[in-house]
């Protein structure tokens, strides 16, 4: 019977290794490069208003707040000015569906893989 316990510990111990090489090896594959800052939410909207430091376009994957606890979202559609963009720049404030309450002064991140 230890035998078997034995060879169900060894197991485990395999699987969770694997699993932690796994997590490690995605990690390794996204960064995180910081592309603004969230300047308020709009809750009867469901929008965030992003200031941009850096380029963002639909389709990108973002992370907003800590990396303990962050909103990851793809950008489905964005706007300036109540306008559709495809693509904005350094210095733009664009708005942002979204399904989450967000804080003001959060940073927001581009999900790099």
């Amino acid at each position: 019977m230890k035998d078997v316990d034995l060879d169900s510990t060894m197991d485990s111990l395999e699987t969770m290794e694997a699993r932690e090489a796994a997590r490690s090896i995605s990690g390794q594959q996204q960064s995180r490069v910081l592309v603004g800052t969230v300047e308020g939410f709009f809750d009867k909207i469901g929008v965030v208003a992003i200031k941009l430091s850096s380029t963002l376009k639909v389709g990108d994957v973002i992370e907003i707040g800590t990396e303990e606890e962050a909103v990851r979202q793809r950008v489905l559609s964005m706007q300036i000015n109540r306008e559709d963009v495809e693509e904005a720049s350094e210095g733009d404030s664009v708005g942002i569906k979204t399904s989450h309450r967000i804080e003001e002064g959060l940073s927001v991140y581009k999900i790099k893989q």
